[in-house]
């Protein structure tokens, strides 16, 4: 014969346990809820458009930089591109124009959505500097010019690092691609400066 207590029991904890389940599931779905409900804007909000990039500047700074440290590239890629004979190099420099002349853009877009103003021209002394190289000698200036883009891209690795791990997270993928780039400019420039005996 059944003993109804028993069954009664029973019965209870079986609730409890089906009661705990629909709590612990319910849990579940709001979490889902709110992972669903973290958009962009909630991480720009976490990490503010004006946190330090790790050089010690602002954002503000970094892309005012960055875009200094292109127009300069391009500048040279264009010259190079036009006075070399060294058919390495020329085709480097028009790798340079081509590269830049995109992530130029990239950057234009990007500091128009953060309201950055970005340096219409270059600095008086990167002007003359260009007026320099002009009057050249072709060798002479084959040679500076693969070891400007050695320099010059070893800085914009600096330059593009330490951004691609810190700030906003919309200047980071611009600075990871970007540092890539530059990755590639610069072991490219070691291997042409190697062939070339400089």
């Amino acid at each position: 014969m059944l003993n109804y207590k028993s069954i009664t029991m029973k019965n209870k904890h079986l609730l409890a346990i089906f009661s705990l389940l629909v709590i612990s599931f319910s849990a579940c779905r709001n979490t889902d809820k709110i992972n669903a409900a973290t958009t962009d804007s909630t991480i720009a909000e976490v990490i503010p458009d004006s946190a330090d990039i790790n050089r010690g500047g602002t954002m503000t700074t970094f892309l005012q930089e960055a875009a200094t440290d292109g127009m300069m590239e391009l500048a040279l890629g264009k010259l190079a591109a036009e006075k070399s004979t060294n058919k390495l190099i020329k085709k480097y420099a028009e790798g340079m124009v081509k590269d830049h002349t995109k992530i130029a853009s990239e950057l234009k877009t990007l500091a128009e959505r953060k309201k950055v103003a970005l340096p219409a021209r270059l600095p008086a002394a990167d002007l003359k500097h260009l007026e320099e190289l002009k009057n050249m000698d072709v060798a002479a200036f084959e040679k500076h010019y693969i070891g400007m883009m050695i320099k010059d891209n070893a800085k914009a690795i600096d330059l593009y690092k330490s951004a691609s791990v810190t700030g906003d997270y919309k200047v980071r993928g611009f600075a990871t691609k970007a540092l890539r780039m530059s990755e590639r400019h610069f072991k490219r420039a070691n291997e042409i400066n190697a062939d070339a005996g400089y």
